[in-house]
């Protein structure tokens, strides 16, 4: 007989399958007459439990927040713990949680309350002035729906990686331009309240397609990844950058003015026409154009500053290519 024995660190053997022998003539085939002996994996830890809320409807669907401390405000304004800033619906302080601890259950509870909004609360469709949350529970604010849920560590772990499948492009891991979207809005709010400035910058590869025809999209996906990672090495932590779309990319510099963007833009150009791109042993030269546009001299929202940046990029391409254009009609020639 042939018997697979089942092995931990707590127990001896024991036989858990029993499997007919093979026959001599037979043990030259592939199948062999073996005894296997499998080790019991260890059991992660899944008891840990952590409150979290995540949107599950809405302009930042996907977003999950773990209640970590023992109050949270959620609204539109960007003091708000859980800022909601895209949804025109919500209070700029719509509702606040709170952490209860029960001594004798030694469990903490989460509390609800609305904070007086304008257009109010709901849990399940019914409205709220306040209420303890029950798992599952859905949370109805504006046009914004949050679930509350308890999650283990293995959760945890899966919503995140759920929250950068959306966020993040998986060819050159900058941001999704919905993300990207998102993040400059939150910007832009910043900038209008503080008064900075920003500067935003529209990219895309001088004759992508080319690259794809002559050497295949193996090497066209090559491109962009590698691009991806010259744009992360050659500009900060905190500035923001998406792949737009094909091979076009976006970038907002965070506090960053005219003069300093030029420098900026000028020097990322540089830095992708001096790189070696080799795939497959083959060398290819790419280049980059580049507009730009300021917050707040050429536009005060996303829209007029893509507007801006787009005709700075179209000059680009028209004049040339492998140059980085502003929306003020200067432009930086190659050196």
């Amino acid at each position: 007989m042939h018997k697979e024995y089942f092995m931990d660190d707590n127990y001896k053997n024991h036989p858990i399958q029993e499997q007919p022998s093979i026959s001599a003539k037979d043990q030259n085939n592939t199948d062999t007459d073996i005894t296997t002996i499998i080790k019991k994996p260890k059991r992660r830890d899944a008891k840990k439990v952590h409150a979290a809320l995540i949107i599950i409807e809405g302009t930042e669907i996907g977003r999950n927040y773990l209640l970590r401390r023992s109050k949270y405000t959620i609204g539109r304004s960007l003091e708000a713990d859980i800022s909601i800033k895209n949804d025109p619906v919500i209070s700029r302080h719509h509702a606040k949680i709170e952490a209860i601890f029960e001594k004798q259950t030694k469990t903490t509870k989460y509390l609800l309350t609305d904070l007086n909004s304008s257009n109010q609360t709901f849990v399940n469709g019914q409205q709220i002035d306040q209420k303890f949350l029950s798992e599952g529970d859905k949370i109805h604010i504006g046009e914004t729906t949050l679930k509350y849920v308890l999650q283990d560590d293995i959760d945890a772990r899966f919503h995140k990686e759920i929250q950068d499948r959306i966020r993040y492009d998986s060819l050159t891991s900058l941001l999704t331009k919905e993300a990207f979207y998102i993040a400059l809005e939150s910007e832009l709010n910043r900038c209008r309240i503080n008064r900075l400035p920003l500067s935003l910058l529209m990219m895309d590869i001088d004759f992508f397609k080319n690259v794809n025809d002559t050497y295949g999209h193996q090497t066209g996906s090559f491109v962009l990844s590698e691009i991806g990672q010259l744009i992360q090495d050659n500009l900060r932590d905190f500035d923001l950058s998406a792949r737009y779309g094909g091979e076009e990319f976006i970038t907002a510099l965070i506090e960053t003015n005219e003069s300093q963007s030029l420098t900026i833009a000028e020097r990322l150009r540089q830095s992708i026409a001096n790189y070696m791109f080799v795939y497959n042993k083959k060398s290819i030269n790419i280049t980059i154009s580049i507009g730009i546009a300021q917050y707040p001299e050429d536009g005060r929202t996303t829209e007029e500053l893509l507007a801006k940046a787009d005709n700075a990029l179209y000059r680009c391409k028209q004049t040339g290519r492998n140059k980085v254009c502003l929306s003020s009609q200067k432009n930086m020639e190659n050196k």
